[in-house]
């Protein structure tokens, strides 16, 4: 969470000098291309130079080079690692969940 936040605020300061409004929105779709993909745990640079390549190309099938739908078509460029550090994740914090739930219990229990 804090290198987020570290990351977000020195990028405010740079991202005021892009130069102009349209320079902006460029960089605005390609930060949201690259967060897109993190979100889908991809390789973000296969992707991004796969993507760019198709579009150079002028290939129009903007259905098949989303996120997901590419994700499917190129397997081998999944961050497994990401995959089982979110599942870890989440069974970690379910766990927690239930040992809070039986302390809130127990503690009730008592006071009666």
């Amino acid at each position: 969470m804090a290198s987020t936040s570290v990351t977000t605020s020195i990028g405010r300061k740079n991202w005021l000098f892009v130069g102009n409004v349209e320079a902006g929105e460029r960089a605005a779709q390609l930060m949201s291309l690259v967060s897109s993909a993190k979100r889908h745990d991809l390789d973000v640079w296969f992707y991004l130079k796969d993507i760019l390549e198709r579009l150079l190309a002028g290939e129009t099938d903007y259905k098949s080079m989303l996120p997901d739908f590419w994700k499917k078509s190129h397997p081998e460029a999944v961050r497994a690692h990401r995959v089982e550090e979110r599942r870890d994740k989440a069974e970690r914090k379910q766990y927690d969940r239930a040992k809070r739930l039986i302390k809130a219990k127990e503690k009730r229990a008592l006071q009666a």
